[in-house]
């Protein structure tokens, strides 16, 4: 009876499909290995089968990389689900990798399939390293955020600033209660708004708008990461979010156009003293003699990332 039993656990189908797979993958693992590989890679716990280091990680990742690198080194080889990711924990490496090495370290993992991106190649911060990187840096470093050009805005922080601190006096004389998370929200957005294309986001509806699809569109493009480190789901669209995030994207893009197109109309003689970054993207834009020639995508993908990222 025992055997029986123990036959029986053998040939369950499910059991035999897992074994297999696992098998299958081992053998690809053997055979992708090169024995004439000179590349030395970081040093990296024994990696999981489909799962890589996931098993690892906590909800706390800052925790769990400190704790994996007292035993691997500053330095090591990260393995989230078939994603692979180098991980720096130290500031004498992370100089290394950020001043000495930086352009093999130039490249960024970009979140989310492809396919369903409308800006392909027009990214700056997740973009490959090469003409374009070079000169959105450029550009980055001498006028979007040069010193000049953010001592420009301080007369925008002091001003939002100084409404928020009425409105909360306001609020407090009339016994009113406040959602400070909201409020310090709101500030950020006025400012980020104002500073890249000279509006306010609580008083404009075009920046409320953009606002809410920048949200929506990191969201869904997180949703679909989930998707991108386990290789055999990048490509399918189990939940809909890719076709939402490609959605999203148009509505963004027929807004944004909306926006260059404002500033193209009302386009005059600026004497730099009010340039906001729409000023100086669309300026380069219209510039004949530019060192390279960017387009209507990438100044649209370039401040996607801005609004998001110095939020």
């Amino acid at each position: 009876m025992a055997t029986s039993t123990k036959s029986l656990h053998y040939s369950n189908p499910l059991f035999i499909s897992i074994i297999s797979i696992f098998i299958v993958y081992l053998l690809i693992k053997l055979f992708k290995r090169s024995p004439n590989s000179s590349i030395r890679h970081p040093p990296s716990p024994l990696t999981l089968p489909i799962i890589g280091h996931l098993h690892l990680l906590s909800s706390s990742l800052p925790k769990s990389f400190q704790a994996l690198a007292r035993r691997y080194g500053p330095l090591m080889r990260i393995h989230i689900g078939q994603s692979i990711f180098v991980v720096v924990s130290d500031a004498a490496v992370a100089k290394e990798v950020l001043k000495i090495h930086d352009r093999d370290f130039a490249s960024r993992f970009e979140f989310g399939p492809a396919e369903y991106n409308i800006y392909k190649n027009a990214g700056f911060v997740t973009g490959p390293y090469g003409t374009y990187w070079r000169f959105m840096k450029k550009l980055c470093m001498t006028k979007l955020f040069a010193g000049p050009q953010l001592e420009r805005f301080n007369h925008i922080r002091e001003e939002e600033i100084t409404k928020l601190v009425k409105e909360l006096v306001k609020r407090s004389r009339e016994g009113k209660w406040c959602d400070l998370s909201a409020e310090l929200a709101n500030l950020t957005n006025n400012l980020i708004f104002r500073m890249t294309m000279s509006k306010r986001f609580s008083k404009h509806g075009g920046a409320n708008e953009m606002w809410k699809l920048v949200v929506e569109i990191m969201g869904l493009a997180a949703k679909l990461g989930v998707n991108e480190v386990h290789g055999v789901l990048k490509k399918i669209d189990l939940f809909g979010n890719g076709k939402k995030l490609r959605e999203a994207l148009e509505r963004y893009d027929r807004l944004v156009e909306q926006i260059i197109k404002d500033y193209e109309e009302n386009n005059v003689e600026n004497d730099g003293r009010n340039e906001d970054l729409m000023d100086i993207l669309v300026a380069t834009y219209r510039d004949k003699n530019a060192e390279l020639k960017i387009s209507r995508d990438q100044i649209k993908y370039f401040i996607f990332v801005s609004s998001f990222f110095l939020n």
